[in-house]
């Protein structure tokens, strides 16, 4: 507990408000990479699918970052990953102002920023967040993910603005300062697990507090093994990438959707920050969906609300329906993703390995978003138009509803303490 004055409040409480600051400034670049498409055309020449190719290499350089941060941070602890992890973002975002050629941009954005840097954030902080939270994880959950919403809401119109006024070095440069003082500062206030401080997760306090300093949840070889064998893992990796290809086609290319119909650049990185505001919503009301329902009916929801929208911009010509579009989706696209933390808990318990999970789920996630994103710049260079593109994110994320369906319902999440395996979930095969 934390004492100011004669109030009292549990740490947990740090930890979701600098969790939330890191999920905001960690994605100052990952997500408002639809803003920096066409100014890279016009300053460099660059097509689009070139310029996309570095969306997916962040993913694809990010696979085995995502799995090698679940398994240092299951062991070693979060801290120390995340302060290496703010120190790669702001040199990445510093270098992408001083990209003349190609392959820098795809270095700098893919390795820096995009895979390696983001991946610590991504992986580590909402499985922590479901160890400080035993009462009130849902709502913990939720305000996390809707912080992510926060992030490209700020920042991609911040970066548009910039670079139409001091232009694309300095606009980069300003972002490196700002972004790397908080992602240090607030990193320095996290801590893996209660256990670090000798307490108990909050809603949690009638039970005994955990030694001060010991280390995470016992987690072995053999109990991942055992994990692994289970169908529902298998089906929640394969869900994360379906979902992924299907988005990851609209925010690397919306703002370029927009802007070849003659919507100006300022009102184009507007749809994007509307998709990323209105997603706030959904990803706040999907975690606490995902605590009470589970993972098959919210996954099923999120899907068919992520698709249905995408059939707008088969007609969307003007600023005003490219808005409409942007906030419907919004509002829908970002039940997907954000369940994955507590659905793992439920279905494995608290004292599986989470970390190590949920980083294997990021695979298939991460392997989506680079699909998607160079997919829609491809189709785009084949065919001079969006309309192919617009098709695949459709198809593709109607792939995942049979999968999301298969998932076992939903039965009461396992005390802390439970075996690492809930005996109910089905084996592979």
């Amino acid at each position: 507990m934390i004492t100011i004055g004669k109030y009292k409040f549990h740490y947990a409480w740090v930890i979701l408000f600098a969790a939330c600051v890191l999920n905001i400034a960690s994605r100052a670049d990952a997500g408002s990479f639809g803003v920096f498409v066409e100014p890279l055309v016009q300053i460099c020449g660059w097509s689009r699918g070139d310029i996309s190719l570095a969306y997916s290499i962040a993913f694809i350089v990010g696979l085995p970052a995502v799995v090698i941060m679940g398994w240092l941070g299951d062991r070693y602890g979060a801290r120390p990953l995340m302060i290496g992890a703010a120190l790669l973002i702001t040199v990445g975002t510093y270098l992408i102002g001083t990209v003349t050629e190609l392959w820098q941009f795809y270095v700098y954005y893919g390795f820096f920023v995009g895979s390696m840097g983001h991946a610590a954030f991504t992986v580590l902080l909402p499985v922590i967040l479901t160890r400080w939270f035993d009462r009130y994880m849902g709502l913990a959950v939720g305000i996390y993910w809707a912080a992510m919403g926060v992030g490209p809401m700020i920042f991609a119109p911040v970066f548009r603005y910039l670079i139409d006024t001091r232009g694309w070095a300095e606009a980069f440069t300003l972002i490196a300062i700002v972004v790397g003082v908080i992602l240090m500062a607030f990193s320095l206030l996290i801590r893996s697990s209660p256990r670090e401080m000798g307490l108990t997760p909050y809603g949690a306090e009638n039970s005994p507090a955990e030694p001060r300093g010991s280390a995470a949840p016992g987690i072995t070889q053999a109990a991942l093994r055992e994990v692994l064998r289970k169908r529902p893992v298998w089906l929640l990796i394969a869900i994360h990438h379906i979902g992924c290809v299907g988005h990851s086609v609209i925010l690397a290319h919306v703002v370029s959707m927009a802007i070849v119909q003659g919507i100006s650049g300022m009102e184009a990185a507007g749809v994007l920050s509307t998709i990323a505001g209105a997603s706030a919503v959904s990803r706040f009301a999907s975690a606490l969906l995902a605590a009470r329902f589970g993972g098959r009916i919210l996954l099923t929801m999120a899907l068919i609300g992520q698709s249905a929208p995408i059939v707008i911009l088969f007609f969307a010509h003007e600023a005003w329906s490219f808005y409409a579009f942007a906030l419907i989706f919004g509002l829908c696209y970002g039940g997907e993703m954000v369940g994955f933390p507590i659905i793992n808990r439920q279905m494995f318990s608290a004292a599986a390995p989470l970390s190590t999970i949920y980083s294997l789920q990021m695979v298939g996630a991460g392997t989506g978003m680079a699909l998607g994103g160079w997919l829609g710049g491809f189709l785009f260079d084949v065919s001079g138009a969006y309309t192919w593109s617009i098709a695949a994110a459709i198809l593709t994320t109607c792939l995942g509803i049979p999968l999301a369906l298969a998932l076992p319902r939903h039965k009461r999440p396992p005390a802390a303490g439970a075996k690492a395996v809930m005996k109910p979930v089905p084996a592979a095969g």
